[in-house]
């Protein structure tokens, strides 16, 4: 067998579980430098806003500097937003090729992109449990890319999914909690948590169930969710520019 071939097989079986599951797990997809650069250029938009320096994204001074200061961590959790550092790293090869196996050559990139900063205990922005289609809407073959940026565990705040359960079609969101949502009918479907290691993709369907879980550690934990669509499906104009890749 040759190495394409085999390569032919390692993306023919991860569309088949994305197909059956809603969701395939890729392992060492991402390069390390490539997450560094990211988390470097955020250390800088943190010194610019804040005056401060920090030469570790997870060290316990910055997680104290926030603590202290929650408004510049809202700042920066905006701001980051309006760099091309986001859209560059969700265009790397790593990313689209899998993608493009599962959605088509003709897909494009929202230029919405959260970049989240999950604090130690911080349950504010906690995500509970969802499909991303109620709030990107458009189209049901959106596929969503979580990247965690380190080792991300139970211990941190790793995904829970509903394996599955993208099959449902879109589900009610009718139970309202504050200024959340969640489906109150979901919870007899099996439940996965999936830890990851920095440079894994975790690449999901808009309908699949999902949540994330409170970070317990000490740390902040880091991740990227680009989603991209076909470039001939419905979508909605809130999620921003649809860059074609």
């Amino acid at each position: 067998m040759t190495v394409q071939s085999a390569r032919s097989k390692t993306a023919g079986q991860f569309a088949k579980q994305y197909s059956s599951k809603g969701y395939c797990l890729i392992r060492d997809a991402i390069p390390a430098d490539a997450i560094d650069h990211l988390l470097t250029n955020y250390l800088g938009l943190v010194h610019y806003i804040s005056g401060h320096r920090f030469s570790d994204p997870h060290g316990v001074d910055l997680v104290a500097f926030y603590n202290a200061n929650p408004t510049v961590e809202s700042e920066i959790y905006g701001k980051i937003r309006e760099t091309p550092w986001l859209s560059e790293f969700a265009q790397q090869a790593a990313i689209l090729d899998p993608i493009k196996q599962l959605i088509g050559d003709e897909c494009g990139l929202f230029s919405k992109i959260p970049f989240r900063i999950d604090m130690p205990q911080w349950t504010k922005e906690l995500a509970l449990w969802h499909q991303d289609h109620f709030y990107v809407r458009g189209n049901t073959d959106i596929v969503t890319a979580w990247i965690p940026f380190q080792t991300t565990t139970y211990i941190n705040g790793c995904l829970s999914i509903m394996p599955g359960s993208h099959l449902l079609g879109p589900v009610p969101h009718d139970l309202e909690l504050g200024k959340k949502r969640v489906p109150s009918t979901i919870f007899k479907n099996e439940i996965r948590m999936v830890e990851m290691n920095k440079g894994d993709l975790l690449l999901f369907n808009a309908l699949m169930l999902h949540t994330g879980n409170l970070n317990l550690s000490q740390s902040i934990r880091y991740s990227l969710q680009p989603r991209y669509t076909p470039l001939h499906g419905e979508v909605d104009p809130a999620m921003g520019e649809v860059i074609p890749l």
